[in-house]
């Protein structure tokens, strides 16, 4: 994109933002909580009492999959847990003190168990760093972080921005249905050396379903422009905190989320990490499909797929 687009774009969006998505009743929420960067157990309960029962806007959804698991995101776990947040060190040496992996998982079904195979997968793999894990609750939260909790999969931007203001310079994002199957060291390099580490799926014109149209509006886009921007899959995302341009991508993406209508879309997370990307000129390093197989298929393909880092589970 040029220069005067792009500033045309962000001028659009700016614009947008001035006339912000507003919800009465989430303002009243957020008015009743004494310290929303200190929540208490009570206040976690009048959060999940809104996220479960007055996101009207969320309905549109409804014919998505995911659609009760985003409707019913639990920050407080089955038996009344309070959320929990650790911190692991695998392996580190002075030029990996600076990177960290973030797996976060919600107290929605299995998630617990996820988080923690992973993490033992990692270990188990060579990997070397740092890992932070939250179980419930949202990331950030010390800095507002819960203030876009009703937003779907708002979690991901939250914890990236959570590893920056902790000092992490190499952050790497993976799902919980992302299993590893190498120290993923090739990925971390390429955080390094690029800046960011995105893969593409396609195009925004091959998801299905399309994006919803109020959401691409709202990012200043229409469907004609869809061909030409990559889909970046945001079950693994790559961030060097000290590239300027990485650094501007996550303040435009945290903007956007901010304003919910952007994320009111059949791929939440994806559709304006994708847009704001693509507008600032941030290119997939390459494909998905070449980066990950399916469970069942890892000793099938594994000798003829060189960068295979990842098998995915589709258990929820």
């Amino acid at each position: 994109m040029t220069t005067k687009k792009t500033i045309s774009f962000f001028l659009l969006l700016f614009i947008y933002s001035l006339e912000a998505f507003y919800d009465l009743n989430l303002e009243k929420l957020w008015d009743s909580i004494p310290d929303i960067n200190h929540p208490t157990f009570d206040d976690y309960k009048r959060i999940e009492l809104y996220l479960h029962t007055q996101r009207p806007y969320l309905e549109v959804l409804s014919a998505d999959s995911r659609y009760n698991r985003i409707l019913n995101f639990k920050l407080l776990g089955p038996n009344h847990e309070m959320p929990t947040f650790e911190k692991y060190s695998f392996n580190v040496r002075e030029e990996t003190s600076k990177r960290c992996i973030l797996l976060f998982g919600s107290f929605n079904g299995i998630y617990y168990d996820k988080v923690y195979l992973v993490l033992k997968e990692l270990k188990d793999c060579g990997y070397s760093g740092h890992v932070l894990v939250r179980i419930g609750g949202f990331p950030n939260t010390e800095n507002g972080g819960l203030k876009i909790c009703h937003v779907p999969y708002a979690f991901k931007v939250a914890f990236l921005q959570e590893a920056k203001n902790l000092g992490y310079k190499e952050v790497l994002w993976i799902d919980s249905a992302m299993h590893p199957l190498t120290n993923l060291e090739t990925i971390f390099q390429k955080i390094k050396e690029n800046g960011s580490f995105f893969l593409s799926a396609g195009t925004l014109h091959d998801m299905n379903p399309l994006p919803r149209l109020e959401a691409s509006k709202a990012l200043g886009i229409t469907p004609e422009v869809y061909p030409s921007i990559p889909h970046l899959p945001a079950g693994i995302l790559g961030f060097n905190m000290e590239d300027p341009l990485t650094l501007r991508l996550l303040e435009y993406w945290h903007q956007a989320t901010e304003q919910v209508i952007p994320c009111i879309s059949w791929y939440p997370e994806e559709l304006s990490l994708s847009i704001l990307a693509w507008s600032l000129g941030c290119k997939p390093i390459g494909q998905f499909w070449e980066y990950w197989c399916e469970e069942n298929y890892v000793k099938q393909v594994i000798q003829n797929r060189p960068l295979l880092q990842f098998y995915l589970d589709i258990r929820r």
